[in-house]
C-alpha cells in the first residue's frame, strides 16, 4: 500500500513537472487563460480634416516613400509619428512636423533629380504647414501695412 502512494506521488509529481515546464503553452492549449483584450489605440477624430492639413499628409505621405525606398527607417518613423499627431492635435502635430522638416532639409541624395523632388516636397510641406499654423493662429504672419 505504501509503495502505491509513493508511486501516486512521484507519477503526481512528475506531471507537475512537466506542466510547469510547458508553461504557458498549456495553459493557452487546454483554454484555461482568459482572453486578451485588445488594446484601445486613440483613433482619429471622426470629423474632416481641414483640406491645408489633408494637402500636408499627402505631401508627408509622399515624403515617407522616398525615405523608404532609400532605407531611412528613421526619418519615416518619426513622419509618421508626426502625422498621427497632426491628425489628432493638430496644433502639436505642425508643431512636432516643422521640427522633423529641419532635420529632414540636410538629407542628400545622389541623384540630382531625386535631390530637387525631394526639396521640392520638403518645400511644399514646409508651406502648407506655415498656412495652416497662420491659420489656427499659431505662427505669426506678415505684420499688416498701416
Amino acid at each position: 500500500m505504501l509503495e502505491l502512494v509513493v508511486g501516486l506521488v512521484a507519477g503526481l509529481l512528475f506531471v507537475i513537472g512537466i506542466a510547469i515546464m510547458t508553461g504557458p503553452e498549456l495553459a493557452r492549449t487546454l483554454g484555461l487563460r482568459r482572453p486578451a483584450v485588445p488594446r484601445r489605440r486613440p483613433s482619429a477624430p471622426t470629423g474632416e480634416l481641414h483640406p491645408t492639413t489633408a494637402s500636408a499628409l499627402a505631401t508627408s505621405a509622399r515624403l515617407m516613400l522616398m525615405l523608404r525606398e532609400r532605407g531611412m527607417e528613421r526619418h519615416v518613423t518619426a513622419l509618421r509619428l508626426a502625422r498621427r499627431r497632426l491628425q489628432v492635435e493638430e496644433a502639436r502635430g505642425i508643431q512636432d512636423m516643422r521640427q522633423i522638416l529641419r532635420h529632414l532639409r540636410t538629407i542628400r541624395f545622389e541623384d540630382e533629380s531625386d535631390q530637387r523632388i525631394f526639396l521640392g516636397l520638403v518645400g511644399k510641406l514646409r508651406r502648407e504647414l506655415d498656412d495652416r499654423a497662420q491659420q489656427l493662429e499659431i505662427l505669426p504672419g506678415p505684420k499688416p501695412i498701416d
